[in-house]
């Protein structure tokens, strides 16, 4: 009898985004699966400290890298590479976004309805042409909410007039926190003939065409998107886990550098 053999290839489970001139990937695969185990949002929400050092000198970093299994370390030199591929964005490079539609041609919650949280908004400081805007692209995650909201004390003493806003899909019953007990402007991003999501090149892509990645954008005053700072995905696919400190200590660094670059550039 013939023994007939298939073989047959595999899916690849890895997609690819352009979000700047080094580029971050968004990277579905198995073995991230055991580091995928969020920890409670309130457990993370002030584990991002705005002055501290991204390594605690304190830790014997070489045993605790003799703990780690190969594959480990693998996936620990992999995510802390895409970590320093992020970076901002040159001005003749960044994409342009209507921010005059964005933010004052569609109305904007002070919070969801019916929400006990306490409107919170940087509304009167606010100068066209001169204020830097942070977008809190949120779909399924709190996380980077929270650690936004833990950051604007020292973001808005960098940046006065700085704006923080939340995109997301449906501000009439969109959660952002249950540990924060205030709501930043919630934005619509999806309208008959209009998707923000789409614009900041941030639709997911398994979302059915309504649901974004979840990021932190910063848009520079001219309009221009200058950072993108992914959670639950790409570089900071780890960052809403046990271990992901590192990686939110990272993100919300690269977060206060970039206003305070764009705050030199005036």
């Amino acid at each position: 009898m013939t023994t007939i053999t298939l073989l047959v290839e595999p899916p690849t489970r890895t997609m690819s985004f352009a979000l700047n001139r080094k580029r971050s990937r968004l990277m579905l695969e198995s073995d991230d699966e055991d580091d995928s185990r969020l920890v409670p949002a309130h457990a993370l929400a002030g584990s991002s400290s705005s002055t501290g050092h991204l390594f605690n000198s304190n830790n014997n970093s070489s045993n605790a890298a003799s703990l780690l299994s190969p594959t480990d370390s693998l996936k620990k030199t992999r995510t802390q590479g895409e970590l320093d591929e992020l970076d901002i964005i040159p001005a003749g490079e960044a994409w342009k976004v209507d921010l005059k539609s964005l933010l004052e041609n569609v109305p904007m919650r002070p919070k969801p309805d019916g929400s006990l949280l306490q409107p919170h908004d940087n509304n009167a400081r606010y100068q066209r042409g001169k204020s830097i805007t942070v977008l809190c692209v949120q779909g399924a995650l709190q996380l980077h909410y929270d650690l936004l909201c833990d950051a604007l004390p020292e973001l808005y003493s960098i940046s006065p007039s700085l704006q923080a806003v939340v995109l997301c899909r449906d501000p009439s019953s969109h959660t952002p926190t249950n540990t924060i007990p205030f709501s930043l402007p919630l934005l619509q991003a999806v309208n008959p003939g209009n998707n923000s999501f789409v614009k900041l090149g941030l639709l997911h892509p398994l979302g059915g065409g309504h649901c974004p990645l979840d990021a932190l954008v910063v848009i520079d005053a001219q309009g221009r998107r200058r950072l993108v700072l992914p959670f639950g995905w790409g570089a900071g696919r780890h960052a809403g886990t046990a271990g992901g400190k590192l990686v939110r200590d990272t993100l919300m660094s690269l977060l206060r550098s970039c206003v305070e670059a764009l705050a030199r550039e005036g």
